[in-house]
C-alpha cells in the first residue's frame, strides 16, 4: 500500500521526478545592497491582466504535470486523485520543490482550503466533480464571505438566497474577495432564513464564478494596486445540490473554512521579499543609512528578527491542536507591521518621496499593506477571542445573541 512507503524512499522518487522536469534554483548568496529588483518587499500581490493570465497558465500547467506524477496531493486520499500517504511526505516533498525553480502556485492557495471543506462537507458526488480539479490546477477558487456591512461581524452577513424548486437565487454582494477575478468557483456564504437570527439562518453554496449573474470589480488600495476584488450577485441560480452542509448549517462550514484559512495565513513568514524574516536586508537597510551601530536600532532590528524566528519554531510544531496554530497568524500580523515600523524609523522621509533612490520608496507598498494583516481571515480581536475561549477555555465573550 501507498501508506508503507518510507519518507526516505518516497523522497528519492520525488527528487529524481524534480530534477527531470524542472531546474534547480541558483545558489543564492547573501543579500547586497542595490542588487536585483527593490521592489519585492510588498505584501499583498497586485493585478495585471495580461501578464497574470501568462503567469497562471504556466502555474498550471506545472500543477497538471505534478498532479498527474503523484506529486500533486500528496496526502490526500486516492479516490480523488491523491497519492495516499502521510502528511510528512507532503512535507518532505514541499522541502524538495523548493530547491527547484518552479512556476509560483499562489494562484491555487485556496485549494487546499476548499478541497478539504468540500470533502468534508459536499455529498460524493460534488467531491468527484471539484476536488482532484482544485489540487490539479483545473480551478481556481475564492472565498465569498466579507460583506460591506459583515467583515469582522460575519454572522451578520446578508447576502440573501431564496429557494425557487430545486434551485436556490443569491442576490448580494461580497467585499475583499482575493484572486476573484480569476476564479473558476466560490464558496459563498448566504442567508437562508431571515427569521432566524445571525449565524443560525447561513447556508454556504458553491458557486461558479463564470455565470453572467456574478460581477467582479477590482478594489483598488491605498497601496496602488488592486488585489482584491468585490463581487455582485444578481439574481445567481445556484442548484440545490450545490450547497455544502444543511440548511442554515453555513456557520459551521465557515468556521471550518476560517479554520484552514488562518493555518494558510500563518504560513506566510517568509512573505515580503528576500531576506525579511531572517533579518537580512533589514541589516543592510540599516549599514546603507549608517545605523548598524546605533544601540536603539540594532535593539529594534533584534526585536523584528527574534519574533520570526519564534514565529517558525510555532510553524514547525506538530503537536499543537488546529485551534492553536491561529496564534501564528496573530503573530505574523504583528512581524509585518514591526517591520513596516522599523522601516519608516531608519528611512523617514524617503518613505513617502520617491527620489528614485534604490530600496527606500520600493518601501511604501509594503508599509501601506502591513494593516491589512490585521484584518485577513479575522481581525486581533477576533483571534484573541478565539484563542482566550477555545485554548485558555476562557469565559465566551457576553454577546446579546447568545443571551
Amino acid at each position: 500500500m501507498a501508506q508503507e512507503m518510507t519518507v526516505r524512499a518516497f523522497e528519492v522518487e520525488a527528487l529524481a521526478w524534480l530534477e527531470a522536469n524542472a531546474e534547480r534554483k541558483p545558489e543564492r548568496g547573501r543579500f547586497s545592497w542595490g542588487d536585483g529588483d527593490d521592489g519585492v518587499v510588498e505584501i499583498w500581490s497586485e493585478h495585471n491582466p495580461e501578464a497574470d493570465a501568462v503567469h497562471l497558465a504556466a502555474s498550471r500547467a506545472w500543477r497538471q504535470r505534478r498532479f498527474d506524477a503523484g506529486f500533486g496531493w500528496v496526502d490526500g486520499p486516492e479516490s480523488l486523485g491523491g497519492r495516499g500517504l502521510a502528511s510528512a511526505h507532503a512535507r518532505a516533498y514541499a522541502k524538495l520543490e523548493a530547491r527547484f525553480a518552479v512556476p509560483p502556485q499562489d494562484w491555487f492557495k485556496l485549494g487546499p482550503v476548499i478541497g478539504p471543506i468540500l470533502m468534508a462537507h459536499a455529498d460524493a458526488g460534488l467531491q468527484e466533480r471539484y476536488v482532484p480539479g482544485l489540487f490539479r490546477g483545473d480551478l481556481v477558487a475564492c472565498e465569498l464571505f466579507s460583506e460591506p456591512g459583515a467583515g469582522s461581524d460575519l454572522a451578520s452577513a446578508n447576502c440573501n438566497a431564496v429557494r425557487d424548486g430545486s434551485d436556490w437565487v443569491l442576490d448580494g454582494q461580497k467585499v475583499w474577495t482575493s484572486d476573484a477575478n480569476i476564479a473558476d468557483i466560490g464558496l459563498v456564504l448566504a442567508r437562508t432564513d431571515n427569521d432566524r437570527r445571525r449565524h443560525r439562518g447561513l447556508s454556504t453554496f458553491l458557486i461558479d464564478m463564470h455565470d453572467p449573474a456574478v460581477e467582479v470589480r477590482p478594489l483598488r488600495q491605498m497601496t496602488g494596486g488592486a488585489a482584491f476584488n468585490e463581487v455582485f450577485l444578481s439574481e445567481l441560480r445556484v442548484p440545490d445540490s450545490h450547497r455544502i452542509g444543511e440548511i442554515n448549517e453555513g456557520w459551521r462550514v465557515a468556521v471550518h473554512t476560517l479554520m484552514f484559512e488562518r493555518q494558510l495565513v500563518a504560513g506566510g513568514h517568509g512573505r515580503g521579499g528576500v531576506g525579511i524574516a531572517n533579518g537580512e536586508r533589514l541589516l543592510e537597510l540599516t549599514r546603507h543609512f549608517g545605523l548598524a551601530d546605533d544601540p536603539l536600532t540594532r535593539q529594534e532590528l533584534a526585536k523584528v528578527v527574534t519574533a520570526f524566528r519564534v514565529a517558525g519554531y510555532l510553524n514547525q510544531r506538530r503537536d499543537l491542536p488546529p485551534d492553536a496554530l491561529i496564534m501564528a497568524k496573530l503573530s505574523l500580523a504583528r512581524n509585518l507591521s514591526a517591520v513596516a515600523g522599523f522601516v519608516a524609523g531608519v528611512l523617514g522621509p524617503k518613505l513617502v518621496a520617491d527620489t528614485g533612490e534604490w530600496g527606500t520608496y520600493a518601501w511604501t507598498k509594503f508599509v501601506l499593506g502591513a494593516p491589512g494583516n490585521h484584518i485577513a481571515v479575522g481581525t486581533d480581536e477576533t483571534i484573541k477571542n478565539i484563542i482566550g475561549e477555545r485554548i485558555l477555555g476562557l469565559p465566551k465573550e457576553p454577546v446579546a445573541d447568545r443571551q
